[in-house]
């Protein structure tokens, strides 16, 4: 049997650069279909943070972390594994906008 490793889902957001250089949601308004899932692989480098941290995609996206899920292991292979971790932190005011939006699709969908 492989070994296994660490796994969680990410719950996380698709983010580009403005012209200034400072990342913000790709999606102008953030409903339920803004927000996707992707999970830590075996290969992913780099460290789990908190919500407001970057990661890359496998498709080189960039996404926000908006929320850690747990996952048990043997589910991993129905969600796409992500790259690599970032150092990167969005600024606080955008992630207060993405937290606020998951939360408040969170609670329309419950």
């Amino acid at each position: 049997m492989a070994s296994k490793y660490p796994t969680a889902e990410l719950i996380g957001v698709v983010m580009v650069q403005n012209n200034s250089g400072q990342y913000e949601p790709k999606e102008s308004q953030l409903d339920a279909n803004a927000f996707h899932s992707w999970r830590i692989g075996k290969h992913t480098k780099g460290k789990l943070g908190a919500p407001g941290q970057l990661f890359l995609t496998e498709n080189n996206l960039i996404v926000m972390l908006v929320a850690i899920e747990p996952l048990a292991f043997k589910n991993r292979h129905d969600i796409t594994p992500m790259a690599r971790f970032l150092t990167t932190l969005v600024p606080d005011q955008v992630k207060m906008q993405v937290l606020t939006s998951y939360q408040y699709e969170k609670k329309s969908v419950n």
